[in-house]
């Protein structure tokens, strides 16, 4: 009896670290950062930027009201990639998820970042 609550508690414990650590979920622009060369400049935003990533491999990008659908993948090199089907191109992303934040930085299909200095975009995961 003891062995099984353990194994169930153990299944709840690494389901819910698993949501932390996923891209798939809802998330909203929340911030950006950037460097001029001189010095790294941070902004909160307050944005109706919204990216839906689904299990299936779809997403979504609510824009002002306008809706992007296509969909993404997660590459060998860890980039998260950003179809377009129309234009036949996919836009490359570095990504971290820290806790409830998305940090996407912008680089090529090779892995340089697009930005000299860097250039970060910061979405907080909300509740589906």
């Amino acid at each position: 009896m003891k062995r099984g609550l353990i194994v169930i508690l153990i299944s709840l414990l690494s389901c819910q670290s698993n949501d932390n650590t996923t891209i798939i979920g809802i998330w909203q622009l929340s911030g950006s950062r950037y460097g001029t060369g001189a010095e790294i400049i941070s902004h909160e935003i307050d944005s109706e930027i919204v990216i839906k990533f689904e299990k299936n491999g779809n997403y979504r990008e609510y824009t002002n009201g306008k809706q992007i659908s296509d969909r993404y993948f997660i590459n060998n090199k860890d980039f998260l990639v950003l179809l377009n089907s129309k234009t036949k191109d996919s836009i490359f992303y570095s990504y971290q998820i820290k806790g409830n934040k998305l940090i996407l930085d912008e680089v090529d299909k090779n892995g340089s970042f697009m930005c000299d200095e860097g250039c970060s975009s910061f979405y907080k995961r909300l509740e589906e």
